[in-house]
C-alpha cells in the first residue's frame, strides 16, 4: 500500500476520493461547433470542464435556501398532502426570492436573516379615521429605511429592456 499526503494528513488508498467526469463535449461535434461560434472555446478544454465540475456545489445553495425558508422534512403522512405542501412552498419561496431581490435589495442572504431584519419587527396596526396605519419605532424605521422599502414594495422594480 502506498501512502499519500493530502493537506498534511496521510491517506491510505482506500480512503482517497476518486471521481470520473464523463462528458459529451468533443471537438468536431455540433455542440463543440456551437461553443466555438459563441466564443466559448475555453469550455472545450479539460481544465475548464474540471473547474465547472468543481463549481457545481453552488447549485446546492438553492436547496439549502429552500430548506431554510420552509422545513427540511415534509409534515404530512400522505403523498398528496406533502405534494401540495411542497408546491405551495415552491410558490412562496419564489415570491420571497422576488421580494428579497426586488424590494430589499439583498441577493446573498437566506430567509432567516431577512425574516429577522424585516419581519420580526415590533409594530402596531392602528385603524383611525377610516385609515389603517402601521406604527413602528423610529429606530426600526431608520435602520430598515422603511420608507424606501414601502415605496419599492408598492411600485416594484424598474423594467430593464
Amino acid at each position: 500500500m502506498r501512502k499519500t499526503i493530502e493537506r498534511r494528513q496521510r491517506l491510505l488508498p482506500f480512503a482517497q476520493t476518486e471521481s470520473v467526469i464523463y462528458t459529451n463535449v468533443l471537438r468536431g461535434t455540433p455542440f463543440a461547433d456551437a461553443l466555438l461560434a459563441a466564443g466559448l472555446a475555453a469550455y472545450l478544454d479539460a481544465d475548464a470542464l474540471i473547474r465547472l465540475y468543481h463549481d457545481r456545489g453552488a447549485d446546492e445553495l438553492v436547496h439549502r435556501a429552500l430548506k431554510d425558508f420552509a422545513a427540511e422534512e415534509l409534515p404530512f403522512k400522505r403523498f398528496a398532502a406533502n405534494a401540495a405542501f411542497y408546491y405551495m412552498t415552491l410558490v412562496a419561496f419564489a415570491l420571497f426570492e422576488a421580494f428579497r431581490e426586488d424590494v430589499v435589495g439583498e441577493t446573498t442572504s437566506y430567509a432567516t436573516r431577512v425574516r429577522r431584519r424585516l419581519i420580526d419587527v415590533a409594530a402596531k396596526i392602528v385603524r383611525t379615521g377610516h385609515r389603517t396605519i402601521i406604527k413602528i419605532t423610529e429606530a426600526a424605521s431608520r435602520t430598515l429605511d422603511f420608507r424606501t422599502l414601502w415605496y419599492r414594495s408598492a411600485h416594484g422594480p424598474p423594467f430593464v429592456v
